[in-house]
């Protein structure tokens, strides 16, 4: 059976004597109150038994709400003293392990219950992780959904790692990374594309990287293109004269001029709102 307290340990007042003389001490104990409640202590170990010190251990309620936690001691002990009687979830969380599943565990009064919390090490734990958030270079406000594209620099030629997109606060992330040298790209609709300088990543190293995207001073234009052929063979007609006109109030005015390429393709951008008209030809010198 295990010692409890019957009554609460009281101490005396101070007792001085003086020589030879008899003092009285009387002691008035008060009884212990009933205690509905037990400890719940164990240790932290890796799969070879070896402890594992400084874990954070947590106790969660029976229906997974946390309850309380403590770290393991450089022995890999650890003990919640006087935990309500119940059903409890136990685990642990340590840098370069893997959180195990909860154990599930009954607490009992005035009871100990005992549990051995086995850890796993990460296999990736000493990669290496780009975050960072991309900005509006106008006001600095997070983008949304921006599109960024981590690279790595292998023999000198950049080779595409990851594709993803910013969040509602514009933060990305890149984890589980090798040692190397790696820049992020970052664009969005209406933007300028922005690239990072390069970053040498090494080990366990969370690299910050903010990207600002300066907005694209031609993102509400639009563009005229088509392809120029022979009307009776359907050919494309490469390096054929393409010339834009823009039309006010009936009249046509030259704004730009343009050959077809290979494959008879023209191509017009940034151009503001208003009333267009394409006109093409063949020229050759007699």
């Amino acid at each position: 059976m295990p010692i409890i307290d019957r009554y609460r340990l009281q101490p005396s007042p101070p007792i001085t004597i003086d020589g030879r003389e008899e003092e009285t001490a009387n002691i008035p104990l008060q009884q212990a109150p009933g205690v509905d409640a037990g400890n719940v202590s164990g240790s932290v170990r890796r799969p070879d038994g070896t402890m594992i010190p400084l874990a954070t251990v947590k106790l969660f309620n029976s229906l997974g709400v946390p309850f309380e936690h403590t770290n393991s001691n450089p022995g890999g002990q650890f003990i919640f003293p006087r935990i309500p009687v119940g059903s409890y979830f136990i685990t642990a969380s340590e840098p370069g392990f893997l959180t195990p599943l909860r154990i599930p565990i009954s607490v009992l009064a005035n009871r100990t219950t005992m549990v051995t919390i086995t850890m796993q090490p990460d296999a990736d734990a000493p990669r290496g992780a780009f975050f960072g958030i991309v900005k509006n270079s106008a006001d600095n406000t997070p983008i949304a959904d921006a599109t960024v594209e981590l690279f790595q620099m292998v023999a000198g030629i950049p080779q595409l790692i990851g594709i993803v997109s910013t969040n509602e606060t514009g933060q990305y992330l890149f984890a589980r990374l090798t040692d190397g040298i790696y820049f992020i790209t970052a664009s969005k609709a209406g933007f300028l594309s922005s690239q990072s300088a390069p970053v040498d990543l090494a080990g366990r190293e969370f690299v910050p990287q903010d990207v600002i995207l300066p907005p694209d001073p031609d993102a509400n234009t639009g563009t005229i293109s088509g392809i120029v052929t022979d009307s009776q063979s359907g050919q494309p007609i490469a390096q054929a004269i393409v010339a834009l006109y823009s039309i006010a109030n009936g009249t046509e005015t030259i704004i730009d001029i343009t050959k077809s390429n290979d494959g008879g393709l023209y191509l017009f951008g940034d151009l503001p709102a208003g009333t267009y008209r394409v006109k093409a030809t063949v020229q050759i010198e007699g």
